[in-house]
């Protein structure tokens, strides 16, 4: 009878290689990626939400306190400048959605974002 115990160590110990230095890295950033893209949309709908609920200026803190309690209560747990960040993004956005629309003589619900871009 062959022994093959050789090759099959040899074998397994290729693909727990791979999947150390491949696999689980890849799934990692994978998942990161997945979370960031959640995690923007979720700023993103609280940021256009507190923007309704809170229109004039010199609202800001309690437009920033309705965010950040929107996403407590989801459950996102990152660093605060990331959030901080993403909020910025988000409101950037919009203000950008909204002078577009104002300039091309439509209401502010007729432009459309798709992907980053004004159409």
């Amino acid at each position: 009878m062959i022994d093959l115990t050789g090759i099959a160590v040899a074998v397994l110990s290729l693909l727990a290689t791979w999947i150390t230095t491949r696999a689980i890295p890849w799934i990692k950033a994978r998942t990161t990626a997945e979370q960031r893209r959640v995690a923007q949309g979720l700023v993103k709908t609280a940021v256009y939400a507190a923007e309704q609920l809170y229109q004039g200026h010199g609202r800001g803190a309690e437009k920033l306190q309705y965010v950040m309690g929107r996403l407590e209560s989801a459950g996102l747990k990152w660093d605060v400048q990331s959030i901080m960040d993403m909020i910025e993004e988000a409101a950037l956005e919009l203000t950008i959605r909204r002078d577009w629309a104002l300039e091309h003589g439509g209401a502010k619900e007729d432009v459309e974002v798709w992907k980053g871009g004004i159409s």
